[in-house]
């Protein structure tokens, strides 16, 4: 018995986008306000609808996207950024990012980054150490004082 050759002929696939707009782009976040504003709609047509993004949408189109007809809040990421950008304002121009390059810690463009949270995870290690550091000083100043 000979077994028989079969030739099969690859499968050709493509993957085309699913928009032509980039999902981060105006015209993508406002179909997205649309598509949440009718689904909402449908279920409770009193509510109002809650998404995280487009705010600059609301200030462009605000008779039918305004904060009368959506509220936008920040996404947890954004809200930890905006929190970890505070204490760099705080040390800006405090002599902090010099300390850090003088100690060898990080470079002066890392140093910089950490004021202004460029990097999230970077920063946030770099105010846990500046917090533990300051809590240690504290300790020690007092511990002299007493």
């Amino acid at each position: 018995m000979s077994s028989a050759t079969v030739a099969y002929m690859p499968a050709v696939i493509s993957l085309l986008p699913m928009f032509y707009e980039n999902a981060h782009s105006i015209a993508m976040i406002l179909h997205a306000m649309n598509m949440v504003k009718a689904a909402v709609n449908h279920v409770n047509p009193r509510q109002t609808p809650v998404i995280a993004l487009a705010k600059l949408i609301q200030w462009n189109w605000p008779s039918t996207h305004g904060e009368k007809k959506f509220g936008l809040m920040l996404g947890g990421l954004h809200i930890e950024m905006t929190a970890l950008k505070l204490p760099g304002d705080w040390l800006d121009g405090s002599g902090w990012t010099s300390a850090l390059v003088a100690a060898e810690v990080a470079t002066g463009g890392v140093a910089d980054s950490l004021i202004k949270a460029n990097h999230l995870t970077r920063t946030r290690r770099a105010h846990q150490a500046k917090a533990a550091c300051l809590f240690i000083l504290q300790n020690k100043a007092y511990s002299a004082y007493v």
